[in-house]
């Protein structure tokens, strides 16, 4: 059958197919050279093209990717063939960004970054530095300001794939990746040295963008949140970012993160010498060493104190050995007129009884700030599975490791909500605190927090002693509903299992459809426990009435304060092959074999928890060293 124009239905077949393979036949690829103009590049580069970079060339400046017509990616990427480390589905490693192409802002502006409307961009195997003194976001997808109010502007259909992005290990950077856009993937990547001084960082954020969300096999880490939706007021009006998938990620930060970022001076010495104008007294001097650390900050070593006693008009000489990259170094005197100091480029220091400027001695030295490492604040259908999420103290925060807190940061946001997530499949080791939930907003107005399932997870080491913090394993506040936990494996050092607030005295805020069955945990010395009640039962019909709390090894916990259908003993930690080790799987002779309300083993599901971090049955490491990948992790099951 023919049209008027004369063209038959089976020929505008054979004619449209011909159409997409000259189309591709069109397709480019674009190299660029050392030196080359990578944005001239990247504007000429039409859908279906290919723009390769040379390896190991730097590419200084903040980049666009802008929009284009057509519905096929344009592909940036470095001239490097796509085996070995380069393959598809492994994750960059440092050792092999070192020969890729870099690009790097040498302003505070991101090194990479949308327009309006850009679409069907795919980056790919590059690396990325730190922007001037840490500043702003490396690589900002979408726009996280009022400049994008509308849905229609957002970018979309985006790739990031293979990539290592940096900051600088002495300055820190405020973020990785703003991911302010829709249909976008990150995956198979490397983020690190996210961090700073007095203020949130983060490896990914997203507060502006409809999403869905795919983040998928990636080394995460950073201060402030590895990961974090919401914190910031969306532009974009009734906005909620929606369908995160985040799957098979490793965030970590490293312990030593804990010290203070500029090592104290060594080798100090206080000599009285030849005559000076400082008079007879017991004074006492603090050494301290200062650096720069990113944008307007400064760090600074704990002080190493020495004491000496003038009898007749003096001066003292103060020595020390050098601390790496200190820029600087100040010398504390503390005497009867009070506590002064000097500045020192040097290693030494002659204070003759010259006047100084009058301060304190600085307490402990300065510190990367750390808060949490997974947090939600206004999202909407999220999956989080088999990831693994390690190390956080107290510092910013008391140092609860997950965190479900919706908040109307901007005090605009009066629809920002947490609600349909699952939290599954997941090891959460080597924290402060386990998972920390929020109901409502206060004072600021927001939606219900609500829907949450925490299921078949591995939480350990959640050890006050080691971290600091409340060794809590959840604490829930402000109505948060429909709450569940079911099948999980606990290990904490701390006195409350679950803690629950909200309302005052006379008027307590209930959580409705709270479900906390399936766990093995420790009950420590209150267990389920609300503010201003009592442990069990009191805390249950206080803030909990519709609770249902079965099926439970609560170890060492009273029955009579619980529901029925719980278990009070054996001891936690007889239940395993080797707690010690961080042998998780059930002895053969225990009684919480098939004692679920579904007929399943007590705890998590470790045989699919260890599906993600490697088919080799094993221990989890217990001594903070962190595995190459979390495939890695070795999670031993029955």
């Amino acid at each position: 059958m023919c049209s008027a124009l004369g063209v038959c239905r089976g020929g505008l077949r054979i004619l449209v197919i011909l159409s997409v393979v000259v189309a591709a036949a069109e397709a480019e690829t674009r190299r660029v050279p050392a030196g080359g103009n990578l944005q001239q590049a990247l504007d000429a580069a039409q859908p279906g093209d290919v723009v390769l970079l040379a390896a190991g060339a730097t590419f200084t400046g903040s980049f666009v990717l802008r929009k284009k017509t057509g519905d096929r990616f344009v592909t940036v990427q470095t001239d490097v063939e796509e085996t070995g480390p380069f393959a598809p589905g492994t994750r960059m490693t440092p050792a092999a960004a070192a020969k890729l192409a870099r690009l790097q802002s040498p302003t505070s502006s991101p090194a990479l970054l949308t327009a309006p409307y850009a679409h069907h961009w795919r980056i790919q195997l590059l690396q990325f530095g730190p922007n001037f003194k840490g500043y702003g976001e490396i690589i900002r997808l979408g726009d996280g300001s009022a400049e994008q109010h509308t849905l229609d502007v957002v970018p979309h259909t985006i790739v990031v794939d293979r990539v290592y992005v940096t900051g600088d290990p002495l300055l820190g950077q405020k973020r990785g990746i703003a991911l302010n856009v829709a249909n976008v993937v990150v995956t198979n990547s490397h983020i690190a040295e996210i961090k700073g001084v007095g203020q949130d960082t983060q490896a990914i954020a997203i507060w502006n963008g409809p999403g869905p969300f795919v983040i998928e096999n990636n080394y995460l880490e950073a201060g402030g949140e590895n990961i974090l939706l919401g914190g910031a007021g969306p532009d974009i009006p009734n906005l909620v970012p929606t369908g995160l998938t985040f799957r098979r990620n490793y965030l970590s930060r490293p312990v030593f993160w804990r010290d203070p970022i500029v090592p104290s001076p060594t080798a100090a010495t206080a000599d009285i010498v030849a005559a000076g104008a400082l008079a007879p007294a017991s004074y006492t001097y603090a050494i301290v060493a200062r650096r720069p650390a990113g944008q307007t900050s400064y760090a600074q070593s704990s002080p190493v104190v020495r004491t000496v006693t003038v009898s007749t008009p003096a001066a003292v000489r103060l020595t020390w050995s050098a601390v790496a990259h200190a820029t600087e170094y100040r010398v504390y005197r503390t005497g009867p007129a009070g506590t002064t100091y000097w500045r020192a480029d040097g290693t030494a220091f002659t204070d003759d009884g010259t006047a100084g400027t009058p301060s304190e001695v600085p307490g402990t030295g300065t510190k990367w700030l750390v808060k949490n490492i997974f947090e939600l604040k206004n999202a909407r259908n999220v999956i989080a599975e088999y990831n693994l999420f390690e190390h956080n103290w107290e510092n910013g925060q008391i140092g609860y490791a997950i965190v479900f807190t919706v908040r109307n940061s901007s005090g605009t946001c009066t629809w920002c909500t947490i609600e349909n997530v699952d939290f599954r499949y997941n090891v959460v080791r080597h924290v402060a605190g386990g998972v920390n939930i929020l109901g409502y907003d206060s004072p600021e107005v927001s939606q219900q927090g609500r829907d949450i399932r925490i299921t078949h997870n591995l939480f350990y080491g959640i050890d006050q002693t080691r971290w600091g913090g409340p060794g809590i394993f959840l604490m829930m506040g402000d109505e948060p509903r429909n709450v569940t936990v079911d099948h999980n494996t606990i290990e904490h050092s701390g006195t409350t299992l679950v803690s629950v607030y909200g309302g005052s005295p006379t008027d307590r805020r209930e959580i409705f459809g709270f479900k906390f069955t399936n766990n093995l945990a420790r009950h420590g010395k209150y267990g389920i426990f609300g503010a201003g009640s009592s442990t069990g039962l009191a805390t249950l019909s206080t803030y909990l009435p519709d609770a249902q709390v079965v099926r439970n090894l609560l170890s060492e916990g009273v029955a009579s304060r619980y529901p029925a259908g719980n278990f009070f003993s054996p001891p936690f930690d007889s239940q395993f092959s080797d707690l010690g080790a961080g042998d998780f799987r059930l002895l053969e002779s225990s009684p919480f074999r098939s004692a679920g309300t579904d007929g399943a083993d007590l705890g998590a599901d470790l045989t699919k928890v260890k599906a993600a971090f490697g088919a080799t049955a094993g221990t989890p490491s217990l001594d903070g060293t962190p595995p190459a990948q979390v495939r890695g992790l070795r999670v031993v099951t029955r």
